[in-house]
């Protein structure tokens, strides 16, 4: 007996009064959450990869935060017969959202996608396979990398959490972006801050955040001695911020699952001493403490370049 292989799926692709059929050429598309939930039920192929929940959580935040940018290139895509080869995660995102909000932050109940019909089967081994775009790529200055890191701090402070940073991981690149393009004075210390980290080991990401807004204060004007200080430690007392913070880094730097927070808070909390005149013996930031702001800056989503 000779047993052959079943290429078809076991179940049904699409009913046959679908009420939500898929265009016959490729066209931008108004895509409501009926729909997405529709196309998710009947068109997700069962070979395609396991559902990350994570990723679709992360564009469900994103589309009802109003972040979502409709009909872009990367649009979702189908097979000849109506499968679909790469779209799962946003259509499981924009399943969840609620019309109500849609209209909020977009002024319709639907997203616009690009959709691509008939396309062969075989695309689906190479879809999604490219080296992912960062901030860092889009940005293209020296020292980018760190400036784009510096982007995403200051991003995810806007969200305005007392205790810290907890969207910091999933800020996505536009989003960097835009903030480096709000954020100018992320570019003006960047050689400096570079210089500091090799001596001192005081990260540099969080450490352009708080220079940034720090120079959109009235203590603009003590950036360059702040440095000069770190840099070279000459005719400093003990108590100085600027001999407490680098030796907090180079002997006790912050470790495990909110070093991140930390470090930031640290960084914070010395430019304040420095800034007012108040001395330190050590820096600490507590996890029962609120994350500190820089003094002088009242952080908020609309604070635009001075």
């Amino acid at each position: 007996m000779t047993l052959t292989r079943k290429i078809e799926p076991d179940k049904e692709l699409v009913p046959a009064n679908d009420p939500y059929p898929l265009p016959s050429t490729p066209m931008v598309l108004e895509v409501t959450p009926e729909m997405a939930s529709s196309w998710l039920s009947y068109r997700n192929h069962p070979k395609n990869r396991p559902l990350s929940r994570g990723v679709s959580i992360r564009y469900q935040t994103d589309m009802e935060a109003g972040r979502w940018r409709e009909a872009t290139p990367e649009g979702l895509i189908f097979d000849t017969d109506g499968w679909g080869i790469s779209f799962q995660h946003r259509m499981r995102a924009l399943a969840n959202v609620s019309t109500d909000v849609l209209i909020a932050k977009y002024g319709h109940p639907y997203l616009r996608f690009w959709i691509f019909p008939n396309e062969p089967r075989e695309i689906f081994e190479v879809v999604d396979q490219a080296f992912k775009r960062t901030a860092a790529h889009l940005i293209q200055v020296p020292y980018a990398t760190s400036i784009g890191a510096g982007a995403r701090h200051l991003a995810a402070l806007a969200d305005g959490d007392p205790w810290g940073m907890p969207r910091f991981g999933r800020i996505t690149t536009p989003e960097a972006v835009r903030a480096y393009h709000d954020w100018p004075e992320l570019t003006w210390h960047t050689k400096d801050v570079h210089a500091m980290f090799m001596d001192s080991r005081i990260p540099i990401a969080p450490h352009l955040a708080v220079l940034a807004q720090a120079s959109r204060t009235e203590h603009r004007h003590s950036i360059p001695a702040w440095i000069s200080g770190i840099r070279s430690g000459e005719h400093l007392a003990g108590q100085d911020p600027r001999l407490v913070l680098p030796r907090r880094f180079r002997h006790n730097p912050p470790v495990g699952r909110n070093r991140r927070d930390v470090a930031y808070a640290l960084i914070v909390k010395a430019w304040n001493a420095y800034v007012t005149g108040a001395p330190l013996t050590t820096v600490r930031h507590m996890s029962t403490e609120t994350l500190p702001k820089v003094i002088g800056f009242e952080f908020n989503t609309e604070a635009k370049a001075a």
